[in-house]
This record gives C-alpha cells, sequence and structure tokens, in this order.
C-alpha cells in the first residue's frame, strides 16, 4: 500500500507540472519544452528534497504529506494573451489535480473501478494538491494566480516572497490556521464527492 501510495503521489506531481508546461506551450511559451519539461519522465519533474520528503513521511506511518515538484520554467513575456496566458498557466495544474480525481470518482461512480484504499488516496491526494496548491501562498499557484490580476510593484512583491513561502506554510500549519482554511474545504469537496457517487 505504501508503494502504491507512492507511486500515485509521484503521478498526480508529474502531471501537475506537466499541466504547467503544456498550458505554457499553449499560450506560446516554448521555455518548458526546450527545457524538456513536456514528458512523462518523472525525472525530469521531481524536485529531490520535494520526493524524499513525503516518501520518508509515508513510511514514518504519518497521515499528513508534503511534496512537490520541480516547478516549470516560464517565460511570461511570450505569451500570446498575456496575463489571461499567466493566469491559464497558474492554475494548469490544480485543475490537473481536480481533473484526475474528478476521473477516479466518475470511474468509481460507473462501477468501473471499485472504491477501496487506492482509489480513496487517489481521490484525497489530488483533492489536496489542487487546494494546497490554490493558496495565495508564494511561490504556489494562487499566488501566481493573484499576480495576474495585478500590476507594478504590487505584483513584483508577489514574486519577491517566494523565498519565504515554506516559512509561511510551516507556521501557518503550526499555529493550526492552514488546517482552519482547508479542511472545511475538503469537507466540502468530499460532501460533493459522496453526493456524484451515491
Amino acid at each position: 500500500m505504501i508503494v502504491l501510495k507512492i507511486i500515485i503521489l509521484l503521478f498526480s506531481l508529474v502531471l501537475h507540472e506537466l499541466a504547467h508546461g503544456y498550458m505554457a506551450y499553449f499560450c506560446g511559451d516554448k521555455t518548458a519544452k526546450y527545457s524538456g519539461r513536456l514528458s512523462l519522465n518523472p525525472i525530469n519533474h521531481l524536485d529531490p528534497a520535494g520526493t524524499l520528503l513525503p516518501i520518508l513521511m509515508l513510511l514514518s506511518g504519518s497521515t499528513y504529506v508534503i511534496g512537490w515538484a520541480k516547478p516549470v520554467p516560464v517565460n511570461y513575456g511570450a505569451f500570446r494573451n498575456g496575463r489571461i496566458g499567466e493566469f491559464l498557466v497558474a492554475i494548469a495544474g490544480a485543475m490537473m489535480n481536480y481533473l484526475l480525481m474528478f476521473i477516479c470518482v466518475l470511474l468509481i461512480k460507473f462501477n468501473i473501478v471499485q472504491l477501496n484504499p487506492v482509489t480513496i488516496y487517489f481521490i484525497v491526494i489530488n483533492m489536496v494538491l489542487g487546494t494546497f496548491n490554490l493558496l495565495p501562498i508564494p511561490p504556489l499557484d494562487g499566488s501566481r494566480v493573484v499576480a495576474s490580476f495585478l500590476d507594478g510593484q504590487d505584483r513584483w512583491k508577489v514574486f519577491s516572497m517566494d523565498r519565504y513561502g515554506l516559512f509561511i506554510v510551516i507556521g501557518l500549519s503550526y499555529f493550526g490556521i492552514l488546517s482552519r482554511i482547508l479542511n472545511p474545504i475538503y469537507s466540502w469537496i468530499l460532501r460533493f464527492i459522496d453526493i456524484i457517487i451515491r
């Protein structure tokens, strides 16, 4: 089960980053393509620390898992549609995770696969990846969504906060703020999934 969880996590992380890369390519930026990031090869996407940490957490029996892949390189100046392109690229990763979650829910709904610990984990991990990444905390995708609506100094303030993002997440987690933000969202999504499956 632990091996399956690791495979599902890595698969979901790779598809998340691949979605960013393909959306950037669709919007006119070929940086991801030239960097070898439009590939299903996990080696091209996985960050050593972001991959090792969740594996160690799973092996230790932790119910809370943090993981990340290497961000897809993006040249904002290459987008044909400017800020619309920025928004689409920023949101593409989370939308991919939600799509994977929804496909799994439909497969269960129509009895193509069974509701079991593996499919439950697949649904939950993609729900968590999609929702967590939409938080407006640099360098998470949500901060890039916010930046796509800003101009001038406000916009670059968002990017300048990237180095502090991990500390912000740790601080919010330590004081229980992160769980108070995310748990109601998770509960709403899971209730919606339950309605679909039933």
